[in-house]
This record gives structure tokens, sequence and C-alpha cells, in this order.
């Protein structure tokens, strides 16, 4: 008999395929090599086209609109399973221990995406960097469940330092990415992030289902703003015919 984690974590699951499904819809005019991106395709998924809100409409070509996809689709379940793990983590339910281990496979398959861009040896300091937030993340919604002022506290400190060293890297991995825009952009996210959590623990379900909506469009952005920046940065790969 499956076990009652397992059932709950696989309908967790289905709720990612509308999802996933609807970023499918950017690639589904692709055609000879290239894909149009744009109107009301992408409404539901602003900024329309890399890193930029009200962007006008741009042709892609096939490579571009596939790293775009890939770089968006790892952003936002990530920030769909740090949503689940919170959830789990605050009700004390024995599904955290699944959940994370999810959010760890999405950091092993941003690795491997990025690999080709930022090289062995950095696109493995960034797994792990990654994987660090996630840790802190961990100890900072445990500390703010259990009211723990001094555990918050330096949970918090490493969290955004964290920030600091995965802003660092990006910009150092791929020329183009400015080092203070990535911090910032890291930064608002850990803040929506703090905010959404207590908004969770409190219970104030419209208030973090609000705050969970900008929290997508924010990953969306970030998404987008590595993807644009990789493509200039290594433009004979994405224009292959």
């Amino acid at each position: 008999m499956r076990s009652k984690s397992s059932t709950k974590l696989k309908k967790s699951t289905s709720v990612m395929r509308p999802i996933i499904l609807s970023l499918m819809a950017l690639m589904l005019t692709a055609s000879s090599g290239v894909c149009f991106l744009g109107g009301n395709l992408t409404n539901e998924l602003k900024p329309l086209i890399v890193g930029q809100l009200n962007q006008t409409d741009r042709v892609l070509t096939e490579q571009e609109g596939s790293l775009l996809l890939q770089l968006r689709t790892l952003s936002l379940e990530q920030v769909f399973w740090t949503r689940m793990a919170i959830s789990s983590l605050i009700q004390g339910s024995d599904e955290s221990d699944f959940i994370l281990k999810r959010l760890l496979r999405n950091s092993k398959d941003m690795i491997e995406t990025l690999r080709p861009y930022f090289g062995p040896d950095k696109s493995d300091q960034y797994g792990d960097l990654l994987n660090k937030q996630m840790k802190i993340t961990v100890e900072f919604v445990n500390a703010t469940r259990d009211r723990d002022e001094n555990a918050l506290k330096s949970a918090v400190q490493r969290w955004f330092k964290n920030a600091d060293e995965v802003s660092l890297l990006e910009s150092s991995a791929v020329s183009g990415l400015s080092p203070e825009a990535r911090k910032a952009m890291w930064y608002n996210l850990l803040n929506l992030t703090k905010n959404e959590t207590i908004q969770m623990l409190g219970r104030d379900h419209n208030a973090s289902i609000d705050t969970f909506d900008r929290i997508e469009e924010r990953a969306i952005i970030m998404a987008d703003s590595l993807a644009d920046a990789i493509i200039a940065m290594k433009p004979e790969r994405f224009h292959e015919m």
C-alpha cells in the first residue's frame, strides 16, 4: 500500500502540471527555428519577454526560447516547492522531508541547465549556494514558527549573506549581469518570502496568496534577466540553423 505521505506528494505534484503546461505555451508557435512571443500568449506570464515588464513583441530563435523556457520553469518550480515546504514545516507535516528532497532535485536541474554557460566549477559552486539557501530557509521558517528570536536573527543574516554570494557568482559567471541588480532581486525575493512565511503562520491566507503572486512575478523576472544575459554573452550558441 502507498503511504499517505506519498499520496499527498503525488497530489501536490499534480497541481504543478497545469503551471508547467502553461509555460509550454511559450513554445507553441515555434516554427522554422524561431518562436514568436507576445500579445495575449503570455498574459499570464508577465514580463512578456526577457527581463522587463511591458516589453514589445519579440521573435526568438528556438534555442533562445528553449533556454528561456527552462529557466522560467525551474525558477517557478523553485518558488512553488518552497511555498509547499514552508506550509509543511509550519504544520509539522511528515511530508516536509519529501518536499525538501524535491527542492534539492530542482537545484540539481538548475545546475545542469547552467553548466554549459557557467562552466563546471562555477555551476557546482552555484548549486552549493542554492542548497545552502534552502537550508537557511528551513531554519528561518522553524525559528519563526518557534518564536526563537536568536535563531531567527542568525538565519536572516546568513540568508542575505548567501544572497550576496549568489549575486556575485552569477555576475562573475555571466558577463553583463550587474551584481547590484541581481542582489536587489534576491533581496526582494527573500523579503517577500519572509512576508509569505509570517502571513502563512498567521493564517492570513489572502495576504499570503497575494505575496506569492508577487514572488511568481519576481521569479520570472529573475529567470528572464539571467537568460537574457546568457544569450547576450554567447549569441553564437543561440542562432544555429
